[in-house]
């Protein structure tokens, strides 16, 4: 098996609801399933394709989509173990002065004791947060929330009484997942469609969604330990099981966790679950209900031989599920039992190193990678700013006569920039001679065709000219036209 990574940066916010209820609180998922980087992938090649491919690809699990979690210094984060617990009055994970333990070291003639009066202490469960393998830890992802309201179709005025919430990923994050794939037959034609700028999540025709997905090489990841006593699985992603009757089952067997000895400890094992129904775009409904185990759960097996480091296990292996990692660093346990022996550390908050011209050397924390990552997007907004002045202000032939272009022309050309997952996408709706918004019809009589086509010519290697900026320069430029348009 070969496993490719790759990293995801929002380049707008991006939504992803937790559930598919329309009504009352909004959240969204503090990761990327990875089932939108299979629907991203499937929509460029699934017509395409030979049926039999077609289902190797995107329904038999020879490639299998990973979940995208938060990345720090280009290292993957893992979502906190629920076996870990700590001191309820003492309990922010990666202080000094606070203590992590096991649950599954805890017992009657174990239990962790106040250090002041050797009181038996009140442990509350870790939830929430990611741990890096650095030690490193992220108590929650960064988000926002917007209030949206419908349209009125009548009045093309807000609807009354139809306010909304959205909460979504804040833009500039950057997340880290894998494709594995059994052997290397659609390896380059899966990369080719999914890296690049892409659009994913919910409203990803308006303002939210837009990501840009590049391969990397293999990124940081937690190591593991041996035990001759047990085995602990850690769900590394959601995990989905049937029974021997084909039904949904919380309790999997020891071979459904991918091992072949050993006997599962429920008393000391920490599973978390939940149901939910996915969506199924093609059929319009709900597909039916999965139940899961939540990501973060650990099953503790007795007596079991540790065979691998990682597997995949479970159904739905396709869409980012099955991960799990045998023995992972972060559980193993320390000296002084019941304590965790891995060194968990607050998020930094030290500044980056900086030199003496004052240029940053290197990002070492979350928050340095965010705003660096922040820089960039400011930088990329102002390459397309100073790049629209240029032109607009420039005195050339191509210029001035595309200026003479109606504003419902250029508005149209934006509300398609606007829409489009990237470039080749645009070149195709705005370009093509059969079916091109500027090939055809009356815009094409009135005025892309006119002497030979000479605008469209135009307008064509201004596009090329522009290509890297993507399609926001397009529907930027296209706005400011329109505006030139309506001045003269």
């Amino acid at each position: 098996m070969k496993e490719e990574f790759y990293k995801c940066t929002l380049l707008s916010d991006v939504v992803l609801n937790s559930s598919l209820a329309t009504e009352g609180n909004m959240s969204t998922l503090d990761y990327i399933p990875g089932s939108n980087f299979l629907g991203i992938v499937a929509g460029k090649m699934y017509r395409n394709l030979k049926s039999e491919d077609a289902f190797d690809i995107f329904h038999s699990g020879l490639v299998s989509f990973g979940d995208a979690t938060i990345s720090c210094n280009e290292s993957i984060g893992y979502s906190m173990p629920s076996s870990l617990f700590m001191d309820k009055l003492n309990n922010e994970i990666g202080t000094d002065t606070s203590n992590v333990y096991l649950h599954h070291l805890i017992n009657i003639n174990n239990q962790p004791l106040s250090e002041a009066d050797k009181s038996r202490l009140q442990l509350k469960q870790q939830r929430a947060g990611y741990v890096f393998s650095d030690g490193q830890t992220l108590k929650s992802i960064k988000k926002n929330f917007a209030i949206k309201s419908a349209q009125d179709r009548k009045t093309r005025n807000s609807k009354d009484g139809a306010m909304f919430g959205f909460e979504s990923l804040e833009k500039g994050q950057e997340f880290i997942f894998s494709v594995r794939f059994k052997d290397d037959t659609y390896i380059k034609a899966v990369s080719d469609s999914l890296t690049g700028i892409q659009r994913l999540g919910k409203s990803k025709n308006a303002e939210f969604g837009q990501v840009q997905i590049k391969k990397i090489t293999s990124p940081s990841t937690i190591s593991t330990f041996k035990n001759e006593e047990y085995v602990l699985v850690y769900a590394q992603s959601n995990l989905c099981f049937n029974n021997n009757f084909g039904q949904s089952t919380f309790q999997p067997t020891i071979e459904q966790l991918g091992m072949s000895t050993g006997t599962i400890d429920w008393e000391k094992s920490q599973v978390r679950t939940y149901s939910y129904s996915s969506w199924n775009f093609k059929r319009n409904t709900t597909n039916s209900q999965r139940d899961c185990i939540l990501k973060g759960s650990v099953f503790y097996v007795e007596n079991g031989v540790l065979e691998k480091a990682t597997n995949q296990v479970g159904l739905h292996q396709a869409e980012g599920f099955g991960s799990v990692i045998y023995n992972p660093e972060f559980l193993k346990e320390g000296v002084v039992k019941p304590m965790a022996g891995f060194d968990f550390k607050r998020e930094a908050n030290n500044a980056p190193e900086i030199s003496a011209t004052g240029v940053v050397k290197d990002f070492k924390t979350v928050l340095g990678k965010f705003l660096k990552q922040q820089q960039e997007l400011k930088k990329f907004d102002l390459a397309i700013s100073e790049s629209i002045q240029k032109e607009m202000y420039s005195n050339s032939r191509e210029i001035q006569d595309l200026k003479k272009i109606s504003s419902s022309q250029w508005g149209g050309i934006r509300a398609y920039a606007t829409k489009a997952k990237n470039m080749d996408a645009l070149d195709i709706q705005l370009f093509d001679k059969e079916n091109g918004y500027l090939t055809h019809g009356v815009a094409d009589t009135k005025y892309w065709g006119k002497n030979g086509g000479r605008n469209r010519n135009d307008f064509k290697n201004l596009f090329l000219k522009y290509r890297d900026l993507g399609t926001v320069f397009i529907a930027k430029f296209a706005a400011e036209m329109a505006k030139e348009n309506k001045r003269s």
